[in-house]
């Protein structure tokens, strides 16, 4: 055999070797694709679980047990202690995918609100709202109002806050309690009485929120003859034990005797009274009523110092009277027939 001869073997051989492995190469990767894209087909399919309201650790965790991986974004929300919690979720909670999909969380950094702010100057029911909304939720609360609050004579309106501690700019902690002084009023200020003199209850209802005295109710000794004596059969005022338009200090107790109507079918009317708790000064107090088969109603709001309270109604018989202070239940009763005065 030749010179020749061998390398016509060799160049034939090698031409074998080339074609034999670009088969093998196309094979691999015909049978790699196949094999990756029957993967994707045979993913198993699972539920995704519910998320959002939940620590960022125990989020991941439940994602992790079915194969979900979390994409994450960061925003600031309302209340200081929702910081790490989940706020959002995508796909929403139920939806059926693919195990290893990505779930888009939206995860809270907390309040933007990181220092105490300044509230001299401010009203103190609205400031105390603020912080309710602000840094309160069912399990904690970062900033709360020390009550009761210290008070002072100043020539502010009555709730004004003249000093606070911590001062404007203190950075807030857990359980931080904000003191309060807050204004009285000055010590002689005076308002005018109104006349309320055979006002019906509607009338009444929208006089009490504009004056600035504290009304006690009682009924007239003959509800009947009274009543009748009005001339409109519906509750109204017959007397007040301090003459309109004189002038006494705010929040003076004025005494009204209001002619309660006959009994009608299916309504009932009485005087409410309560004991409240004693205000650093007036409050705002609501009255709410709820009627069987019916909303909650807001009858009206009233400004008190608290202590003994009376206010009167005419309301279907069964109805839930309440009053509330800084949107908070104080006292409560269902009125009927037995209960009118």
């Amino acid at each position: 055999m030749g010179l020749g001869d061998i390398g016509d073997g060799i160049s034939g051989n090698g031409k074998t070797i080339v074609f034999t492995s670009l088969v093998m190469i196309i094979i691999f990767i015909a049978v790699s694709t196949l094999v990756f894209f029957l993967s994707l087909e045979s993913a198993e399919q699972v539920m995704v679980p519910s998320v959002v309201g939940k620590d960022l650790p125990e989020a991941l965790l439940e994602l992790q047990a079915r194969e979900l991986y979390p994409r994450i974004q960061l925003r600031y929300s309302q209340k200081a202690d929702e910081k790490g919690l989940i706020l959002e979720q995508d796909p929403s909670p139920g939806a059926i995918v693919k195990g290893g999909k990505r779930i888009e969380l939206v995860v809270s950094q907390g309040i933007v609100i990181d220092t105490v702010q300044n509230y001299i100057g401010e009203n103190i029911e609205t400031v105390q709202e603020q912080i309710k909304e602000q840094f309160t939720s069912a399990s904690r609360q970062y900033l709360q109002v020390k009550l009761p609050y210290l008070t002072q004579y100043s020539p502010e309106p009555a709730g004004t806050i003249l000093e606070q501690n911590p001062a404007p700019g203190t950075p807030i902690s857990s359980n931080m309690e904000l003191t309060f002084v807050v204004s009285n009023g000055t010590e002689a200020e005076t308002t005018v009485v109104p006349d309320f003199l055979n006002v019906n209850l509607k009338k009444l209802y929208q006089m009490m929120p504009q004056t600035a005295i504290t009304l006690h109710f009682t009924a007239a000794a003959d509800m009947a003859e009274t009543a009748g004596m009005s001339g409109t059969g519906e509750l109204t005022v017959q007397k007040q034990n301090a003459a309109a338009q004189s002038k006494v200090p705010v929040f003076s107790p004025v005494e009204l005797t209001v002619a309660l109507p006959p009994a009608a079918q299916g309504s009932v009317s009485g005087i409410l009274k309560a004991t409240l708790a004693a205000f650093p000064y007036p409050f705002t107090v609501s009255l709410y009523a709820e009627a069987p088969g019916s909303d909650k109603e807001l009858l009206t709001s009233f400004r008190h110092p608290g202590g003994s309270c009376s206010i009167p109604y005419t309301v279907p018989e069964g109805t839930r009277l309440s009053l509330e202070v800084l949107n908070k239940e104080v006292y409560s009763e269902t009125v009927g027939a037995n209960t009118a005065e």
